[in-house]
């Protein structure tokens, strides 16, 4: 029997935060410092990231682009005047302040030409992620596609068809 998957709707599915922060875990290195910075009328920040050179803001979009993008600079506005306040939260060990800031926008769509928009118009570094929810509401799987940098993603899948043949014993 083949099994069809349908997307699913970004809405549907409420533990999206959840499956987007194990992705930047597993595939990216990041490490998750923190969920739902902030709060929906000053800014708010999905996931606060981080790894060895930046500190990441990452916006989850379940709506269009144009909010998803309004959010994203809402949540970076809000963390940059708040950032005295969570350098006294966090020790220096946990988080390093001093690293430059990075604004990760996943949406489902995206308008062309956004990565050339958000590149000239942004004082920060942006990068866009597509995201596509298969499967079932209660049982979803996730596709994401960094399109700010498209030739990273298939050498990750090359390497996974390696392994895979590899844990088949397929030559």
């Amino acid at each position: 029997m083949t099994r069809i998957l349908k997307p699913v709707p970004g809405k549907a599915v409420e533990y999206l935060s959840q499956i987007c922060a194990q992705y930047f875990r597993e595939v990216r290195g990041y490490r998750i410092d923190e969920h739902n910075l902030g709060n929906n009328f000053t800014g708010r920040i999905d996931l606060l990231a981080t790894d060895d050179s930046r500190i990441h803001l990452i916006t989850i979009g379940t709506s269009d682009f144009p909010h998803v993008l309004f959010r994203s600079l809402m949540g970076y506005r809000w963390f940059n005047e708040n950032r005295e306040f969570l350098r006294r939260m966090y020790s220096p060990e946990d988080i390093d302040f001093t690293k430059p800031v990075s604004l990760i926008i996943l949406s489902q769509d995206f308008p062309s030409g956004s990565c050339d928009m958000c590149e000239q118009a942004c004082a920060v570094p942006v990068s866009l992620y597509r995201y596509r929810l298969f499967g079932s509401g209660e049982d979803p799987d996730i596709s994401i596609e960094n399109l700010s940098d498209p030739g990273e993603e298939p050498a990750r899948a090359e390497e996974d068809f390696a392994l895979l043949r590899r844990s088949l014993g397929i030559e």
